[in-house]
C-alpha cells in the first residue's frame, strides 16, 4: 500500500472510531462490555433501550472495530473488540 493511501485509510478508521463515540448509549454500552461480555438483551436492559436500538448501537460499535460478535446459541454475545478499547474509554471520561 502506498503511503499516501495508507494514511488516508488510518484516518478514516479514527474517524469512524471517533463517530461511534459521538452517542452516550455507544459510551454507557462500551462501559458495560468492560465488564464483560453480554447478550443483545441484557445490554438493553442496563442502558434502559429496547433490544433493536442497543443492537443499532452494537453495529456501529463494530463496524468501528470496538466490538466484536460471537453466536451462542440463538443469542450474540457482544465484548470489547481488544482491551485497548476500555483505555480509550477511561481516557475519554478522563480528559
Amino acid at each position: 500500500m502506498e503511503p499516501r493511501a495508507f494514511k488516508t485509510a488510518a484516518y478514516e478508521q479514527v474517524a469512524r472510531v471517533g463517530k461511534a463515540l459521538s452517542s452516550p448509549t455507544r459510551l454507557e454500552l462500551l462501559d458495560l462490555l468492560a465488564q464483560g461480555p453480554k447478550s443483545v438483551e441484557v445490554l438493553a436492559r442496563e442502558c434502559g433501550q429496547t433490544v433493536a436500538n442497543t443492537s443499532q448501537h452494537l453495529q456501529t460499535l463494530r463496524s468501528a472495530r470496538l466490538v466484536e460478535v460471537d453466536r451462542q446459541g440463538v443469542q450474540m454475545i457482544y465484548r470489547l473488540a481488544d482491551p485497548t478499547v476500555e483505555a480509550m474509554a477511561v481516557a475519554l471520561r478522563t480528559v
